[in-house]
């Protein structure tokens, strides 16, 4: 794989998390949830939280564009890391700061849920255009433990509609003549399906 070098930032959250789901897979309260690694609704808030709080309420990506980003971030930085990418916490905190300033935020002082947010976006956008078939994102979801439970609120995690929703952001970041700020779109990147009606209509 070619190395892949970073660019700049913008983008962000108001995110709705539902109560416990009767008859969900997982403990209530969980959104995502393996042997190893649980992630609550709680968390995805807090997440969500922090971004409206530091873009002054510009930057608003929905629930499942978070839980996309938090679930497979992580290996996607180590992949990232092995392809001669650094996306550390350092490289982060200044492409976040520079990322609020972009969404029109003065003086950025972005919170460590933020940069951590940020390390995962960019690992996706680093991902996509490593390569833009979307192997890369297929593997990642495909390489998920079989484990996993996911909150039937989010839908059903796709690696089609995973490549899909990058896809689409390389694309209207081209059309829009984004350029450096290419990335700012993947923060809406967004693996999920949309839930069942029941489903939805319970937020």
């Amino acid at each position: 794989m070619r190395s892949v070098r970073l660019a700049v930032l913008a983008a962000s959250s108001l995110l709705l998390a539902g109560c416990a789901v009767p008859g969900q897979g997982g403990d209530p309260g969980v959104a995502l949830e393996t042997a190893d690694v649980k992630v609550t609704t709680a968390e995805l808030d807090a997440i969500a939280a922090a971004w409206a709080e530091d873009s002054e309420g510009v930057l608003m990506p929905d629930r499942q564009a978070l839980a996309t980003s938090t679930l497979l971030g992580p290996s996607l930085i180590d992949f990232a890391t092995a392809n001669d990418a650094t996306i550390n916490e350092g490289v982060a905190a200044t492409f976040a700061s520079e990322w609020l300033r972009y969404a029109g935020v003065e003086d950025p002082e972005p919170s460590d849920a933020v940069i951590a947010s940020t390390q995962n976006v960019l690992a996706l956008y680093v991902a996509t255009y490593t390569d833009t078939s979307g192997s890369i994102l297929r593997n990642a979801v495909e390489d998920l433990p079989e484990d996993l439970v996911v909150s039937p609120r989010l839908g059903e995690l796709s690696a089609d509609a995973l490549i899909e929703s990058a896809q689409t952001a390389v694309g209207d970041a081209e059309v829009g003549g984004l350029g450096n700020y290419s990335f700012t779109l993947f923060l809406d990147v967004d693996g999920f399906t949309e839930p069942s009606p029941s489903w939805a209509a319970r937020d």
